[in-house]
């Protein structure tokens, strides 16, 4: 990350990521009482996947080579020797719910960023405080992330799609903070940190 990018990192972003991480932990509790972690078949089926890794006959990563790229089974595998993790789907939920957090926090930071004011002096760009209008912008975009109904369910479960989500809106992140450095003309490392990302 830029030295501009870290500097981005503040008591908001905290909060939002507090939020979300309250939503994201009401949600599950929600879930697990009803028993709803395992409804969908892949969601077992991803499970089981990451537990025949570390439990079964022929245990090792071998078993990974499914239809389905391997990081979020391997994401799982820590919380998988527990049979009581395993069986009601917990540790195929942890993984989405910090993938939800992240994912929540992203949408703000590329929000509150895309959106706040720059002004050149020295011939380098500062941010500047972001505007009242980017930081509205940013909590309405990261509030309507993180209250789709969807995706709070699908954060509950074993799912991939809430970590795929996560990446690819860290990934506009980055590139979004090479871009406004490239045009501000920042020092050639931070444009090539941000072309390796």
């Amino acid at each position: 990350m830029t030295g501009q990018s870290m500097g981005r990192w503040d008591g908001e972003v905290t909060l939002v990521s507090q939020l979300a991480a309250a939503a994201s932990l009401f949600a599950f509790l929600f879930y697990f009482r009803r028993g709803d972690l395992l409804l969908y078949g892949d969601a077992v089926a991803h499970i089981n996947i990451a537990r025949r890794v570390i439990d079964s006959q022929t245990h090792g990563l071998l078993q990974l080579g499914t239809v389905w790229l391997p990081l979020p089974h391997l994401l799982m595998i820590p919380f998988l020797f527990s049979n009581a993790a395993w069986q009601t789907g917990i540790a195929g939920s942890i993984p989405s719910m910090c993938a939800y957090v992240l994912g929540t926090t992203g949408v703000f930071l590329l929000l509150r960023g895309s959106l706040s004011i720059q002004e050149s002096a020295n011939s380098e760009s500062v941010l500047k405080k972001p505007a009242i209008a980017a930081r509205t912008a940013a909590w309405i975009g990261a509030i309507a992330y993180a209250a789709n109904p969807n995706l709070l369910y699908m954060q509950t479960t074993a799912m991939t799609e809430v970590l795929y989500l996560a990446f690819f809106i860290w990934s506009v992140v980055y590139f979004s903070d090479f871009v406004r450095a490239f045009k501000s003309g920042e020092s050639a490392q931070s444009r090539a940190v941000g072309s390796l990302v």
